[in-house]
């Protein structure tokens, strides 16, 4: 059931003067969301109105699995009120599948499912912008109780009206966010954060987030989904820590993901073996990592361990005398992090048609 459906017509109900309830074919209460089942009467055609035990039934003309009831006795103002209900109710489902046809022609040009001559004709019928700058962050969620992705989102997300949501699959949906007036990546990484946000307060679940380059026309969309599907399978190899990653800022990583699992392999080896096994222990390594996070930054590398900086340099220098790199000199660092990271090439799996 469409969650947001039965809250827009729920907020139809709540302006009219006549209380009207929405109940499913087994008379069980919608609209409000109770836990109250009615017995049903036997009801004719859709739009005719039923009187029974002080109630009036009517089946809705564009839903004939739900029922109006209210609970007045039989007059005219009472079937007026089902009359308006009905009608309004028509005109939320139509604009329902209206966007449904455009959410699902979104999800085929995401998906490159398109010929140009398709594309075109697409962008036409549904009125689709085509030159609008445009960024898909792709949103994927492992925790969706009852409900899918989208529908979660749906309720939680701020979007412009040249923003669009859609649908990919029970756990992911494709956030398609107008672009213009956006500088740099920064932008979107902030507005994602806020979105992470919203969802653990509000719902406590946690949110991955990829996000792709912008797209100038609609044509390239798909170029920005890809980007994004593919900052999150690189994001899960070599930083799952994070949630949030942007593609622009994966150019190292991209470019490791690219390397054959042997390749890495050879190259991790190189310096990480046998005989290097017990220089680099957890502790080597947790100081060597640290040590890059501050930029090489000796004091400031000290001070986040707890460590003297005689100690700091001493493990620097026990690294150098074993292996011949200095990791406080920048050529040396960049080698040590490029063949530490090559570790985890093989743990990236999708290696099928990677983004660019």
């Amino acid at each position: 059931m469409d969650t947001r459906l039965i809250m827009q017509i729920e907020q139809v109900l709540d302006r009219l003067h006549t209380p009207i309830s929405l109940l499913d074919a087994d008379g069980n209460s919608l609209i409000p969301n109770d836990d109250i089942r009615f017995t049903l009467p036997h009801l004719s055609q859709p739009g005719i109105p039923t009187f029974q035990d002080g109630r009036l039934y009517q089946v809705c003309t564009s839903a004939p699995d739900w029922v109006m009831m209210t609970t007045v006795n039989e007059r005219d103002d009472a079937r007026d009120a089902f009359l308006l209900c009905d009608a309004m109710i028509s005109a939320i489902i139509a604009a329902s599948e209206a966007g449904n046809d455009l959410s699902n022609a979104y999800q085929r040009i995401l998906q490159n499912d398109l010929s140009l001559a398709e594309l075109d004709a697409m962008v036409d019928e549904h009125h689709i912008p085509a030159s609008n700058p445009r960024c898909v962050l792709l949103m994927h969620m492992v925790q969706v109780q009852q409900r899918n992705a989208y529908e979660i989102l749906d309720e939680i997300l701020p979007r412009t009206s040249a923003d669009v949501l859609v649908a990919m699959d029970k756990h992911t949906a494709a956030f398609i966010k107008d672009a213009s007036g956006i500088e740099d990546a920064d932008e979107l990484r902030q507005f994602a954060c806020a979105v992470q946000e919203t969802l653990l307060g509000e719902i406590a679940l946690p949110l991955t987030i990829g996000i792709g380059e912008i797209a100038r026309n609609v044509s390239e969309l798909h170029a920005s989904y890809r980007q994004a599907r593919r900052s999150i399978e690189i994001g899960r190899a070599f930083t799952p820590e994070r949630t949030i990653h942007v593609y622009r800022n994966m150019m190292l990583e991209r470019f490791l993901s690219d390397l054959s699992p042997e390749i890495a392999d050879h190259y991790h080896a190189l310096l990480f073996n046998r005989s290097t096994a017990r220089l680099f222990s957890e502790e080597m390594l947790y100081t060597i990592e640290m040590f890059f996070k501050k930029d090489l930054n000796l004091s400031d590398t000290a001070r986040q361990l707890y460590i003297h900086r005689n100690t700091l340099v001493y493990r620097l220098d026990k690294v150098q005398r074993q292996v011949g790199l200095d990791l406080r000199k920048f050529e040396d660092a960049v080698t040590f992090k490029m063949l530490l990271e090559m570790r985890k090439c093989g743990n990236n799996k999708s290696k099928g048609k990677k983004a660019r």
